[in-house]
């Protein structure tokens, strides 16, 4: 799963070179998020019981879960909820704890508003021009391109007019809770795995208490050259961190299999 204002074609490239590896990947799309239903409801336990009925949907009884940032919010919710599902769990450049983008994300949302206001203006322009006017106008709040484009890139056209594929008002609404964690009195016992950019501060050294005492197997790495968006900032060495977790989890598996009963 993504994180707040992705969709699931940020995992598009790296899917299908963890499909390669014979594992079934499915992305997902979170609730006010891509093609996702909206509702007005964004809890992390919300999210989590989205999860679940994908899972039994499709016949899933357990599976490994990666997410970034809220992504991995909801999957660690998934995981402390209901442990049984989660065969092992990789969460990407989050933590249990509130998140240091609650410092500057407002600011997006509210930008995002005022240009909703603008959007009638923009009907008659071509998607990619509209997106275009939509990044310069973001320059208010954030200078990095490649956020701004990212941010932008919720802009789609519908019959003809522009719209936030985002559910921008319940992202807003709920955003207090969206970058902070809820309290939990149970453990995630299972592999887990929680992977950091060098540059980000989402993990950082003050966090890992937080980690250890939810998730007391987890391994912390990070990975250089990374910001927040470490699977988009160096995808080769994210993918070869993962995959190490991934085959030592399927090593350990079939060893526990082959054990004589």
């Amino acid at each position: 799963m993504h994180g707040l204002m992705g969709s699931a074609s940020n995992w598009a490239s790296l899917s299908k070179v963890l499909a390669t590896t014979g594992r079934k990947i499915i992305r997902l799309d979170a609730r006010n998020h891509g093609d996702s239903t909206h509702s007005e409801n964004m809890s992390y336990k919300a999210m989590s019981s989205d999860v679940l009925k994908v899972m039994d949907d499709l016949e899933i009884e357990r599976a490994c879960l990666m997410g970034h940032s809220m992504g991995g919010k909801a999957f660690m919710t998934t995981a402390l909820l209901h442990p049984e599902r989660v065969s092992s769990l990789i969460v990407v450049d989050v933590s249990p704890a509130p998140s240091p983008g609650a410092k500057y994300f407002p600011s997006y949302l509210q930008c995002m508003l005022k240009i909703s206001t603008r959007m009638p203006e923009l009907d008659h322009m071509s998607l990619s021009k509209a997106r275009a006017i939509v990044t310069d106008a973001l320059q208010e709040v954030e200078e990095h391109l490649g956020v701004r484009q990212f941010l932008a890139a919720n802009l789609i056209k519908v019959n003809g007019r522009l719209k936030w594929r985002v559910n921008l008002d319940a992202i807003v609404n709920n955003y207090h809770d969206l970058s902070s964690f809820p309290q939990f009195d149970t453990k995630y016992e299972g592999p887990t795995l929680f992977v950091g950019g060098e540059r980000s501060q989402y993990i950082s050294p003050s966090t890992k208490p937080d980690i250890m005492n939810l998730f007391p197997k987890a391994v912390i790495e990070h990975i250089p050259n990374a910001g927040h968006w470490v699977h988009s900032d160096n995808p080769r060495q994210f993918l070869e961190c993962v995959l190490r977790f991934l085959n030592a989890e399927a090593k350990r598996l079939d060893s526990s299999e082959n054990v004589p009963s």
